[in-house]
């Protein structure tokens, strides 16, 4: 997919997370920005929505952990501009085994 497209993340797991990190190291423009940012949005809705439907208090502070990573991935390419940030808080997330 292009990276001027809008990818469609249909989860949060660790292949989806992955190949937007990539996506956002990529990233070089301000709309650029702005789609990573959209993209981030639905990974939010999508964690969002599995902490409501979580049956253990375990998996809802995975899905709260995982949330934090990606809002503060949102926040660091859309506020401060900084993409290749972005992706590592991605990252790290993927590494501490909270994608889905």
């Amino acid at each position: 997919m292009d990276i001027d497209d809008i990818l469609e993340a249909e989860d949060f797991g660790r292949a989806t997370l992955t190949r937007l990190a990539d996506r956002l190291r990529a990233s070089t423009t301000l709309e650029q920005f702005i789609y990573r940012e959209t993209e981030l949005d639905e990974v939010w809705r999508l964690v969002d929505v599995a902490m409501s439907a979580a049956e253990t208090s375990a998996e809802r502070l995975r899905l709260a952990a995982l949330r934090e990573a990606v809002v503060a991935a949102h926040d660091m390419v859309g506020i401060e501009h900084r993409p290749v940030a972005a992706a590592s808080r991605l990252g790290e997330a993927v590494l501490a085994g909270l994608a889905g």
